[in-house]
C-alpha cells in the first residue's frame, strides 16, 4: 500500500479547503478588486496579496463555481494596485459537492501520520490548449508522490503540508514552479517544430534533443509499491529547484521523472541525483542511477566533461565517502533545511 491516500469525501474535501482558505487569509492581507484573465476570458473578483506593493506579488483569489460543485482557488503573481490584469499561474480547485477527478487540485492523507497534503493532479494550461499531463511531470522540478485512491495507484504533484507553518510559501513556489513549466513546455514545442520544418532530414540531434530522447525512454507512469518514507521525501523537490537555481548562467538544464537534473554549463555537464537520506541503502541506489546513466550523458556530450554528483542531506558514513571520491569519482553535496523551508546546498558553488 502506497504511503499516501486521496481524501474522497465531499465533505471532507469541503472542510480542508475551508481550513486552506482560512490560513490564505490570514497569510494574505491585502483585498483589492481586478481583473483575472485566463484563455476563456476575463473576470472581475477579490484578490489577496502577500503585500501591498511590488512587482510579482503573490496573490489568491477564490470562489464557487455556477453548479456549486467545485470550489475554486487561483494562483499567480502581480502588482498590487495596477490597472493590469492578473494572470493565473496555477488553479486548485477541488469538488465539494460530488467527488470529481476533473479538477486539477487534490488532498493526500498520510496513512501513518494522518497529516494531510496538498496536491495536484497536473491538470494546467497554456494561452488556449492543455499541457500534457507526462509533459508537465517530467519539466516540473517537484515531487511526486503516488497516491492510493478507489481506481488504483495514481500520482500527484507534492506542494505542501496543510498544516505546515510553511505552505503560504510553498504554495507560492509551487504555482511559479507550475507557469514555469509549462511555458517551457510550449516553448519547447514550438521551437522543436522550427527546427525540424528547417533543418536537413539527416541532420545531427543537438545535445539537449539526444538527452531528451534517452530521458523520455524512463518516463511514464510507474508502478510503487509500499514505501517507508518520511515527510523528508516530500521536499525533494524544493532540494532540486535549489540545485537549478544555481546554474542560473547554464546553457541548458534537462530532467526527466527518473533523472533528478542534468545541467549544462561551460566544459561540464553535470549528472546531479538528489536523495533524501544518507543511509547506505539511499547511496547505493543513487550510485546505481548514476553509473546507469551517465555513459549515455557522456556520449552524449563527448566534447564535455561529465561531472557526477550526489546530493544527500548530510555525509554518509566515512568508507562510502572514502569510496565515491576516491574510487569513483562522484561528488558528493549535502543539503539542509530550516524550519522555514529554506534549502542550502553545501559546496556547490565550488562545482562551477
Amino acid at each position: 500500500m502506497a504511503e499516501f491516500v486521496e481524501v474522497e469525501d465531499p465533505g471532507e474535501i469541503h472542510h480542508l479547503n475551508r481550513s486552506l482558505s482560512t490560513k490564505l487569509r490570514q497569510a494574505l492581507p491585502y483585498v483589492e478588486t481586478r481583473t483575472i484573465g485566463y484563455p476563456q476570458g476575463s473576470f472581475q473578483a477579490s484578490v489577496r496579496f502577500y503585500s501591498s506593493k511590488g512587482n510579482g506579488v503573490f496573490y489568491w483569489s477564490t470562489s464557487i463555481s455556477e453548479d456549486k460543485l467545485t470550489a475554486h482557488n487561483y494562483f499567480g503573481h502581480g502588482e498590487p494596485g495596477a490597472i493590469v490584469p492578473l494572470f493565473i499561474d496555477v488553479q486548485f480547485n477541488v469538488p465539494v459537492v460530488e467527488f470529481s477527478r476533473k479538477s486539477g487540485g487534490a488532498f493526500l492523507r498520510n496513512v501513518s501520520t494522518e497529516r494531510v497534503i496538498l496536491a495536484h493532479r497536473g491538470i494546467g494550461t497554456i494561452g488556449h490548449g492543455r499541457v500534457k499531463r507526462a509533459e508537465l511531470f517530467d519539466a516540473m522540478l517537484t515531487t511526486l508522490l503516488a497516491a492510493e485512491t478507489s481506481v488504483g495507484t495514481n500520482q500527484f504533484l507534492f506542494i505542501g503540508e496543510l498544516n505546515s507553518p510553511t505552505i503560504i510559501d510553498e504554495i507560492d513556489d509551487f504555482s511559479s514552479e507550475f507557469r514555469r513549466a509549462a511555458r517551457a513546455i510550449k516553448a519547447e514545442s514550438v521551437k522543436a517544430a522550427a527546427a525540424k520544418k528547417l533543418a536537413p532530414q539527416n541532420a545531427p540531434r543537438t545535445l539537449s534533443e539526444m538527452l531528451r530522447r534517452y530521458f523520455d525512454e524512463f518516463s511514464g507512469e510507474r508502478k510503487t509499491g509500499s514505501s517507508k518514507s518520511s515527510m523528508a521525501q516530500c521536499y525533494h523537490g524544493a532540494v532540486v529547484r535549489a540545485i537549478r537555481d544555481a546554474f542560473n548562467d547554464a546553457s541548458e538544464i534537462l530532467k526527466s521523472q527518473a533523472i533528478d537534473l542534468t545541467v549544462i554549463s561551460g566544459k561540464n555537464v553535470y549528472l546531479f541525483e538528489v536523495k533524501s537520506s544518507s543511509d547506505p541503502q539511499s547511496v547505493y541506489t543513487a550510485l546505481g542511477q548514476l553509473t546507469a546513466h551517465s555513459p549515455v550523458v557522456a556520449e552524449c556530450a563527448p566534447n564535455k566533461t561529465l561531472v557526477k554528483v550526489m546530493v544527500l542531506p548530510g555525509p554518509p558514513r566515512q568508507r562510502l565517502r572514502d569510496l565515491l571520491k576516491d574510487r569513483l569519482g562522484i561528488r558528493l553535496l549535502t543539503f539542509t533545511r530550516t524550519a522555514l523551508g529554506s534549502i542550502t546546498i553545501e559546496g556547490i558553488e565550488q562545482l562551477n
